[in-house]
Protein backbone atom coordinates (compact mmCIF):
# COMPACT_ATOMS: atom_id res chain seq x y z
CA UNK A 1 0.00 0.00 0.00
CA UNK A 2 2.80 2.43 0.81
CA UNK A 3 4.37 2.03 -2.60
CA UNK A 4 1.04 2.68 -4.30
CA UNK A 5 0.60 5.95 -2.34
CA UNK A 6 4.09 7.10 -3.27
CA UNK A 7 3.45 6.45 -6.96
CA UNK A 8 0.14 8.34 -6.74
CA UNK A 9 1.80 11.37 -5.18
CA UNK A 10 4.54 11.42 -7.81
CA UNK A 11 1.87 11.32 -10.52
CA UNK A 12 0.13 14.38 -9.01
CA UNK A 13 3.41 16.33 -8.90
CA UNK A 14 4.09 15.46 -12.54
CA UNK A 15 0.62 16.63 -13.59
CA UNK A 16 1.07 19.94 -11.75
CA UNK A 17 4.43 20.54 -13.38
CA UNK A 18 2.97 19.88 -16.83
CA UNK A 19 0.08 22.34 -16.22
CA UNK A 20 2.45 25.05 -14.92
CA UNK A 21 4.77 24.69 -17.90
CA UNK A 22 1.83 24.98 -20.30
CA UNK A 23 0.67 28.17 -18.59
CA UNK A 24 4.13 29.75 -18.82
CA UNK A 25 4.40 28.90 -22.52
CA UNK A 26 0.93 30.46 -23.18
CA UNK A 27 1.95 33.71 -21.43
CA UNK A 28 5.23 33.88 -23.33
CA UNK A 29 3.42 33.39 -26.60
CA UNK A 30 1.45 36.60 -25.99
CA UNK A 31 4.61 38.64 -25.39
CA UNK A 32 6.32 37.28 -28.50
CA UNK A 33 3.36 37.72 -30.87
CA UNK A 34 4.02 40.18 -33.74
CA UNK A 35 2.50 43.69 -33.67
CA UNK A 36 0.31 42.83 -36.62
CA UNK A 37 -1.51 40.26 -34.53
CA UNK A 38 -2.32 42.90 -31.90
CA UNK A 39 -3.72 45.19 -34.58
CA UNK A 40 -5.87 42.34 -35.81
CA UNK A 41 -7.17 41.83 -32.30
CA UNK A 42 -8.13 45.51 -32.01
CA UNK A 43 -9.90 45.27 -35.33
CA UNK A 44 -11.65 42.12 -34.25
CA UNK A 45 -9.75 39.78 -36.57
CA UNK A 46 -10.54 40.63 -40.16
CA UNK A 47 -13.44 42.92 -39.12
CA UNK A 48 -13.67 46.76 -39.62
CA UNK A 49 -11.38 49.17 -37.71
CA UNK A 50 -12.82 50.70 -34.50
CA UNK A 51 -13.84 54.39 -35.08
CA UNK A 52 -12.43 57.23 -32.89
CA UNK A 53 -14.51 58.93 -30.19
CA UNK A 54 -17.27 61.15 -31.58
CA UNK A 55 -17.90 64.58 -30.04
CA UNK A 56 -20.27 67.40 -30.84
CA UNK A 57 -18.79 70.81 -31.59
CA UNK A 58 -19.79 74.37 -32.43
CA UNK A 59 -17.86 77.17 -34.06
CA UNK A 60 -17.67 80.41 -32.13
CA UNK A 61 -16.02 83.75 -32.90
CA UNK A 62 -14.72 86.42 -30.57
CA UNK A 63 -16.87 89.51 -30.14
CA UNK A 64 -16.24 92.92 -28.57
CA UNK A 65 -17.01 92.86 -24.88
CA UNK A 66 -16.91 95.78 -22.46
CA UNK A 67 -15.04 94.80 -19.33
CA UNK A 68 -16.50 95.99 -16.05
CA UNK A 69 -15.37 96.48 -12.49
CA UNK A 70 -17.99 96.00 -9.76
CA UNK A 71 -17.90 97.88 -6.49
CA UNK A 72 -20.14 98.39 -3.49
CA UNK A 73 -22.15 101.58 -3.80
CA UNK A 74 -25.10 103.54 -2.49
CA UNK A 75 -27.48 106.17 -3.79
CA UNK A 76 -27.24 109.84 -2.91
CA UNK A 77 -29.26 112.93 -3.71
CA UNK A 78 -27.95 115.08 -6.53
CA UNK A 79 -28.17 118.06 -4.17
CA UNK A 80 -28.96 118.32 -0.46
CA UNK A 81 -29.52 121.78 1.05
CA UNK A 82 -30.32 122.90 4.58
CA UNK A 83 -32.58 125.92 4.28
CA UNK A 84 -31.61 128.40 7.02
CA UNK A 85 -33.25 131.57 8.29
CA UNK A 86 -31.61 134.90 7.54
CA UNK A 87 -33.67 136.76 10.15
CA UNK A 88 -34.76 136.26 13.74
CA UNK A 89 -38.47 135.66 14.08
CA UNK A 90 -41.43 133.49 14.95
CA UNK A 91 -42.59 130.82 12.48
CA UNK A 92 -46.10 131.76 11.38
CA UNK A 93 -46.59 129.16 8.60
CA UNK A 94 -45.14 125.84 7.45
CA UNK A 95 -47.18 125.20 4.29
CA UNK A 96 -45.22 122.15 3.13
CA UNK A 97 -45.30 118.79 4.89
CA UNK A 98 -42.29 116.53 5.24
CA UNK A 99 -41.74 114.21 2.29
CA UNK A 100 -43.65 116.38 -0.15
CA UNK A 101 -42.27 117.42 -3.53
CA UNK A 102 -42.04 121.18 -4.11
CA UNK A 103 -41.39 123.43 -7.08
CA UNK A 104 -38.60 125.95 -7.31
CA UNK A 105 -39.55 129.13 -5.42
CA UNK A 106 -42.29 127.50 -3.33
CA UNK A 107 -42.51 128.74 0.29
CA UNK A 108 -41.25 126.25 2.87
CA UNK A 109 -41.37 128.39 6.03
CA UNK A 110 -42.78 131.88 6.75
CA UNK A 111 -41.69 134.22 9.57
CA UNK A 112 -43.74 136.87 11.38
CA UNK A 113 -43.39 140.26 9.68
CA UNK A 114 -43.54 142.40 12.87
CA UNK A 115 -42.96 146.08 11.87
CA UNK A 116 -40.95 145.31 8.76
CA UNK A 117 -43.68 146.36 6.27
CA UNK A 118 -43.79 149.82 7.92
CA UNK A 119 -40.03 150.11 7.82
CA UNK A 120 -40.08 149.25 4.14
CA UNK A 121 -42.68 151.95 3.47
CA UNK A 122 -40.69 154.52 5.43
CA UNK A 123 -37.53 153.63 3.52
CA UNK A 124 -39.39 153.96 0.23
CA UNK A 125 -40.64 157.43 1.18
CA UNK A 126 -37.22 158.54 2.33
CA UNK A 127 -35.70 157.39 -0.95
CA UNK A 128 -38.35 159.27 -2.90
CA UNK A 129 -37.64 162.49 -0.96
CA UNK A 130 -33.88 162.09 -1.45
CA UNK A 131 -34.33 161.66 -5.20
CA UNK A 132 -36.44 164.86 -5.39
CA UNK A 133 -33.84 166.75 -3.34
CA UNK A 134 -30.97 165.67 -5.59
CA UNK A 135 -32.94 166.67 -8.68
CA UNK A 136 -33.43 170.23 -7.30
CA UNK A 137 -29.84 170.41 -6.13
CA UNK A 138 -28.55 169.60 -9.62
CA UNK A 139 -30.64 172.45 -11.09
CA UNK A 140 -29.28 174.89 -8.54
CA UNK A 141 -25.74 173.65 -9.19
CA UNK A 142 -26.11 174.34 -12.90
CA UNK A 143 -27.15 177.93 -12.11
CA UNK A 144 -24.19 178.35 -9.78
CA UNK A 145 -26.36 178.63 -6.70
CA UNK A 146 -25.10 175.40 -5.07
CA UNK A 147 -21.54 174.39 -4.36
CA UNK A 148 -19.92 171.08 -5.24
CA UNK A 149 -19.76 170.14 -1.58
CA UNK A 150 -23.46 170.69 -1.05
CA UNK A 151 -24.26 168.69 -4.20
CA UNK A 152 -22.06 165.81 -3.03
CA UNK A 153 -23.88 165.84 0.33
CA UNK A 154 -27.21 165.50 -1.44
CA UNK A 155 -25.91 162.59 -3.53
CA UNK A 156 -24.69 160.84 -0.34
CA UNK A 157 -28.16 161.25 1.16
CA UNK A 158 -29.68 159.57 -1.91
CA UNK A 159 -27.23 156.66 -1.68
CA UNK A 160 -27.99 156.19 2.02
CA UNK A 161 -31.75 156.27 1.43
CA UNK A 162 -31.42 153.74 -1.39
CA UNK A 163 -29.39 151.39 0.84
CA UNK A 164 -32.00 151.60 3.61
CA UNK A 165 -34.74 150.83 1.14
CA UNK A 166 -32.87 147.78 -0.24
CA UNK A 167 -32.24 146.50 3.29
CA UNK A 168 -35.91 146.79 4.20
CA UNK A 169 -36.98 145.15 0.93
CA UNK A 170 -34.60 142.20 1.40
CA UNK A 171 -35.83 141.69 4.95
CA UNK A 172 -39.37 141.47 3.68
CA UNK A 173 -38.32 138.87 1.09
CA UNK A 174 -36.41 136.87 3.71
CA UNK A 175 -39.55 136.48 5.80
CA UNK A 176 -40.43 133.67 3.37
CA UNK A 177 -37.92 130.82 3.08
CA UNK A 178 -38.32 129.42 -0.43
CA UNK A 179 -37.07 126.32 -2.24
CA UNK A 180 -34.00 127.23 -4.35
CA UNK A 181 -34.73 124.29 -6.69
CA UNK A 182 -37.38 121.66 -7.26
CA UNK A 183 -37.03 118.77 -4.83
CA UNK A 184 -38.41 116.98 -1.81
CA UNK A 185 -38.70 118.37 1.72
CA UNK A 186 -36.93 115.55 3.50
CA UNK A 187 -37.03 117.01 7.03
CA UNK A 188 -38.58 120.02 8.67
CA UNK A 189 -36.72 121.37 11.70
CA UNK A 190 -39.34 123.83 13.00
CA UNK A 191 -43.04 123.88 13.76
CA UNK A 192 -45.67 126.58 13.83
CA UNK A 193 -44.91 129.07 16.63
CA UNK A 194 -41.22 128.19 17.01
CA UNK A 195 -38.77 131.06 17.35
CA UNK A 196 -35.94 130.73 14.85
CA UNK A 197 -32.70 132.68 14.90
CA UNK A 198 -30.63 133.75 11.97
CA UNK A 199 -28.59 130.79 10.67
CA UNK A 200 -30.79 128.11 12.20
CA UNK A 201 -32.28 125.39 10.00
CA UNK A 202 -35.82 125.51 8.75
CA UNK A 203 -35.88 122.38 6.56
CA UNK A 204 -33.73 120.04 4.44
CA UNK A 205 -34.40 119.93 0.70
CA UNK A 206 -33.24 117.05 -1.53
CA UNK A 207 -32.86 117.04 -5.31
CA UNK A 208 -33.51 113.42 -6.40
CA UNK A 209 -33.67 113.91 -10.16
CA UNK A 210 -31.17 112.77 -11.15
CA UNK A 211 -30.09 110.49 -8.31
CA UNK A 212 -26.44 109.55 -7.86
CA UNK A 213 -24.99 106.07 -7.39
CA UNK A 214 -21.74 106.60 -5.50
CA UNK A 215 -18.82 104.29 -4.72
CA UNK A 216 -15.04 104.13 -4.43
CA UNK A 217 -12.47 102.43 -6.68
CA UNK A 218 -8.83 101.56 -6.10
CA UNK A 219 -5.85 103.21 -7.75
CA UNK A 220 -5.48 100.18 -10.02
CA UNK A 221 -8.86 100.86 -11.62
CA UNK A 222 -9.30 104.62 -11.57
CA UNK A 223 -7.02 105.15 -14.59
CA UNK A 224 -9.35 103.03 -16.79
CA UNK A 225 -12.47 105.05 -16.01
CA UNK A 226 -13.65 107.72 -18.45
CA UNK A 227 -16.40 110.19 -17.43
CA UNK A 228 -19.37 110.16 -19.79
CA UNK A 229 -19.36 106.41 -20.41
CA UNK A 230 -22.54 104.43 -19.70
CA UNK A 231 -22.68 102.55 -16.41
CA UNK A 232 -25.21 100.49 -14.48
CA UNK A 233 -26.08 99.41 -10.98
CA UNK A 234 -28.11 96.74 -9.23
CA UNK A 235 -29.74 97.90 -6.00
CA UNK A 236 -30.50 95.80 -2.93
CA UNK A 237 -34.01 94.98 -4.14
CA UNK A 238 -32.68 93.66 -7.51
CA UNK A 239 -33.70 96.88 -9.27
CA UNK A 240 -31.38 97.56 -12.20
CA UNK A 241 -30.71 101.14 -13.25
CA UNK A 242 -28.68 102.65 -16.08
CA UNK A 243 -26.87 105.96 -16.19
CA UNK A 244 -23.58 107.60 -17.06
CA UNK A 245 -20.34 108.08 -15.17
CA UNK A 246 -20.28 111.82 -14.47
CA UNK A 247 -17.48 112.22 -11.95
CA UNK A 248 -14.18 110.54 -11.04
CA UNK A 249 -12.28 112.08 -8.14
CA UNK A 250 -8.75 113.35 -8.73
CA UNK A 251 -7.82 112.93 -5.06
CA UNK A 252 -7.84 109.72 -3.01
CA UNK A 253 -9.59 109.45 0.35
CA UNK A 254 -7.10 110.02 3.17
CA UNK A 255 -8.06 106.82 5.02
CA UNK A 256 -9.09 104.31 2.33
CA UNK A 257 -6.80 105.65 -0.44
CA UNK A 258 -9.70 105.03 -2.82
CA UNK A 259 -11.25 107.41 -5.36
CA UNK A 260 -14.87 108.54 -5.30
CA UNK A 261 -16.96 107.94 -8.43
CA UNK A 262 -20.49 109.11 -9.23
CA UNK A 263 -22.96 107.70 -11.74
CA UNK A 264 -25.92 109.90 -12.68
CA UNK A 265 -29.26 108.09 -13.07
CA UNK A 266 -32.47 109.76 -14.29
CA UNK A 267 -35.22 109.66 -11.66
CA UNK A 268 -38.14 111.71 -13.04
CA UNK A 269 -40.82 109.96 -10.96
CA UNK A 270 -38.77 109.96 -7.76
CA UNK A 271 -39.00 106.19 -7.33
CA UNK A 272 -35.35 105.96 -6.27
CA UNK A 273 -34.45 107.13 -2.79
CA UNK A 274 -31.16 108.30 -1.35
CA UNK A 275 -29.26 105.84 0.83
CA UNK A 276 -30.05 102.61 -1.03
CA UNK A 277 -27.17 100.11 -1.14
CA UNK A 278 -26.21 98.13 -4.22
CA UNK A 279 -23.47 97.14 -6.66
CA UNK A 280 -22.11 99.51 -9.28
CA UNK A 281 -20.74 98.22 -12.61
CA UNK A 282 -18.26 100.59 -14.25
CA UNK A 283 -16.82 100.14 -17.76
CA UNK A 284 -13.01 99.82 -17.79
CA UNK A 285 -12.35 99.01 -21.47
CA UNK A 286 -13.17 96.65 -24.32
CA UNK A 287 -11.66 93.25 -25.23
CA UNK A 288 -12.33 90.49 -27.75
CA UNK A 289 -14.03 87.66 -25.87
CA UNK A 290 -16.06 84.49 -26.48
CA UNK A 291 -19.48 83.74 -25.01
CA UNK A 292 -19.69 80.10 -23.87
CA UNK A 293 -21.79 77.96 -21.58
CA UNK A 294 -20.33 77.86 -18.07
CA UNK A 295 -20.72 74.05 -17.99
CA UNK A 296 -17.97 73.75 -20.64
CA UNK A 297 -15.35 75.14 -18.28
CA UNK A 298 -13.02 72.51 -16.83
CA UNK A 299 -9.71 72.19 -14.97
CA UNK A 300 -6.50 70.70 -16.29
CA UNK A 301 -4.01 68.62 -14.28
CA UNK A 302 -2.46 71.80 -12.87
CA UNK A 303 -5.84 73.10 -11.73
CA UNK A 304 -6.04 75.86 -14.33
CA UNK A 305 -9.42 76.84 -15.76
CA UNK A 306 -9.93 76.27 -19.48
CA UNK A 307 -11.95 74.63 -22.26
CA UNK A 308 -11.35 71.86 -24.80
CA UNK A 309 -11.56 72.68 -28.51
CA UNK A 310 -10.32 71.32 -31.86
CA UNK A 311 -7.71 72.27 -34.43
CA UNK A 312 -7.97 71.83 -38.23
CA UNK A 313 -7.23 68.09 -37.97
CA UNK A 314 -9.91 67.55 -35.29
CA UNK A 315 -7.21 67.09 -32.68
CA UNK A 316 -8.26 67.96 -29.13
CA UNK A 317 -6.62 71.06 -27.61
CA UNK A 318 -6.89 72.53 -24.13
CA UNK A 319 -6.60 76.31 -23.66
CA UNK A 320 -6.62 78.17 -20.37
CA UNK A 321 -9.10 81.05 -20.26
CA UNK A 322 -9.78 84.13 -18.16
CA UNK A 323 -13.30 84.98 -17.05
CA UNK A 324 -14.14 88.60 -17.85
CA UNK A 325 -17.92 88.59 -17.35
CA UNK A 326 -21.10 86.61 -17.14
CA UNK A 327 -24.75 86.93 -18.07
CA UNK A 328 -27.94 85.00 -18.57
CA UNK A 329 -26.65 83.42 -21.80
CA UNK A 330 -23.32 82.22 -20.40
CA UNK A 331 -19.86 83.47 -19.44
CA UNK A 332 -17.42 85.65 -21.37
CA UNK A 333 -13.84 84.38 -21.58
CA UNK A 334 -10.57 85.43 -23.18
CA UNK A 335 -7.63 83.24 -24.12
CA UNK A 336 -9.10 81.35 -27.09
CA UNK A 337 -8.24 81.84 -30.78
CA UNK A 338 -10.39 84.38 -32.64
CA UNK A 339 -12.22 81.51 -34.37
CA UNK A 340 -12.61 78.43 -32.23
CA UNK A 341 -14.22 75.02 -32.79
CA UNK A 342 -15.53 74.40 -29.30
CA UNK A 343 -16.38 70.89 -28.06
CA UNK A 344 -19.87 71.14 -26.60
CA UNK A 345 -20.70 67.46 -25.94
CA UNK A 346 -18.22 64.74 -25.01
CA UNK A 347 -15.39 66.92 -23.72
CA UNK A 348 -15.11 64.81 -20.59
CA UNK A 349 -14.27 61.69 -22.63
CA UNK A 350 -11.34 63.10 -24.63
CA UNK A 351 -7.82 64.24 -23.80
CA UNK A 352 -5.51 66.80 -25.44
CA UNK A 353 -3.77 65.40 -28.51
CA UNK A 354 -6.49 62.86 -29.27
CA UNK A 355 -7.99 62.87 -32.76
CA UNK A 356 -11.78 62.63 -32.69
CA UNK A 357 -14.73 62.39 -35.01
CA UNK A 358 -16.88 65.53 -35.04
CA UNK A 359 -20.60 66.16 -35.38
CA UNK A 360 -21.34 69.85 -35.76
CA UNK A 361 -24.41 71.45 -34.26
CA UNK A 362 -27.36 72.31 -36.48
CA UNK A 363 -26.68 75.00 -39.04
CA UNK A 364 -22.90 74.50 -39.13
CA UNK A 365 -20.92 72.64 -41.80
CA UNK A 366 -18.80 69.60 -41.16
CA UNK A 367 -15.45 71.20 -42.01
CA UNK A 368 -13.64 72.83 -39.12
CA UNK A 369 -13.02 76.54 -39.43
CA UNK A 370 -9.44 77.77 -39.91
CA UNK A 371 -7.69 79.08 -36.84
CA UNK A 372 -5.18 81.91 -36.86
CA UNK A 373 -1.67 81.37 -35.61
CA UNK A 374 -1.14 82.70 -32.14
CA UNK A 375 -3.45 84.73 -29.95
CA UNK A 376 -3.71 88.38 -29.17
CA UNK A 377 -2.45 89.27 -25.72
CA UNK A 378 -5.39 90.10 -23.47
CA UNK A 379 -4.84 92.25 -20.44
CA UNK A 380 -6.65 90.88 -17.38
CA UNK A 381 -9.58 92.95 -16.21
CA UNK A 382 -8.47 95.55 -13.73
CA UNK A 383 -10.07 95.21 -10.35
CA UNK A 384 -9.70 96.20 -6.71
CA UNK A 385 -10.63 92.95 -5.03
CA UNK A 386 -14.32 93.08 -5.84
CA UNK A 387 -15.92 90.14 -7.57
CA UNK A 388 -18.28 90.37 -10.51
CA UNK A 389 -22.03 89.88 -9.93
Amino acid sequence: MNSIAVIWRQKNYLTALIVAAAAVLWLLSGLLRPAGDNASAVRGGDGPEVLPVTVRARRIEARPYTTLVNINAHTEANRSVRLRAELDGVITAVPVAEGRAVRQGEVICRLEAEDRPQRLERARSALRKAELDIAGARKLHKKGLLSETELAGQEASVASARAEYERARVEMENLQIRAPFAGVVNRRAVELGDFIRRGEECATLLDLDPVLVVGEVSEGVVGDLVPGRPAGAELHDRTRVEGRLRYVSRDAHETTRAYRVEVEVDNPKGQLRAGLSGRLALPTGEVRAHLINSSLLTLDDRGELGVRHLDRENRVLFSTVTLVGDGREGVWVTGLPERTTLITVGQEYVTPGQVVSVEFEDGQSGLPAPEPDGQAAIRPVAGDGEDRP
